[in-house]
């Protein structure tokens, strides 16, 4: 089983803070499945030992080339985020696949983390098709243009979002998504919310998880919750304000900033 040298990584936080929907833990392994191929990874003290992908292919997904003590000494500005990064150490942006990141987030609106894993599994179910590794069975992610018939969107459970997946499926293909990357964030972020059902925070969330865009800022409850209360006094502020707040504070890697804060809130405000 092949294996590569690890640190500044925590596997375990990197997939469990609410930016990657389709993993499935079995013993000590995470099973990952990326658009029509599935891989398996598991972290030891010195080490992350894998299966089914290149390790150039992990460097990449898991954002292994990124300067981590750089983008923590750039974002570490008060004791808040201190405090969260301390907890939640070796926690990194996955590198995902833009187009199943775009359909994941559509399926966010108005969910929580479970509902949309079942809509991604069944929508895969329904237009995907079967794969597996070492007998684990996954259905691969459908490409662009064949999310193309309505009801089975609908029968995925996704009720009002089914036809903002049947529109992006229509205008969405790998082009576009790879054009998104010469622009700025700013443009690209405007691209993205002509998308019929992508507003503000599903922009940030494709831009941040899934385009290199380490500046984008997403804002959804335990976000809004976490910033009033850590940096306005429990004011209420617009997601607007709090989203330009977090990007003009945190800077050039406030992504990094937004993930250590929204697990810090989903595990500390949950009650």
């Amino acid at each position: 089983m092949p294996k590569i040298p690890i640190k500044d990584f925590h596997l375990e936080y990197t997939l469990s803070c609410g930016q990657l929907f389709r993993v499935s833990k079995v013993e000590d392994w995470y099973y990952i499945t990326v658009r029509d191929r599935i891989f398996k990874v598991r972290q030891s003290p010195a080490y992350l030992e894998f299966d089914g992908v290149s390790k150039e292919f992990l460097m990449y997904y898991f954002a292994l080339d990124e300067p981590y003590s750089t983008i923590l000494t750039q974002i570490n500005k008060d004791p808040h985020i201190n405090s969260a990064i301390k907890r939640y150490y070796g926690l990194r942006i996955i590198r995902q696949d833009p187009w199943e990141c775009l359909i994941s987030f559509l399926c966010s609106s108005a969910a929580n983390i479970p509902k949309i894993t079942l809509n991604l599994e069944m929508l895969s179910r329904a237009f995907g098709k079967k794969i597996e590794l070492n007998e684990f069975e996954q259905y691969s992610f459908p490409n662009p243009g064949e999310l193309n018939n309505y009801e089975q969107i609908l029968l995925a459970k996704t009720g009002f979002r089914a036809k903002y997946i049947k529109i992006a499926n229509s205008l969405v293909s790998e082009d576009f998504l790879k054009s998104l990357r010469k622009l700025s964030y700013g443009e690209a972020k405007q691209t993205l919310r002509n998308i019929p059902g992508i507003g503000d925070k599903i922009a940030d969330c494709i831009l941040l998880f899934s385009l290199g865009f380490t500046e984008a800022f997403p804002i959804d409850t335990w976000m809004k919750k976490i910033l009033q209360k850590l940096y306005f006094k429990n004011k209420v502020i617009s997601n607007k304000e709090l989203s330009a707040f977090g990007a003009k504070y945190f800077g050039k890697y406030a992504g990094y900033a937004q993930q250590f804060l929204y697990i810090f809130a989903r595990n500390s405000m949950a009650a």
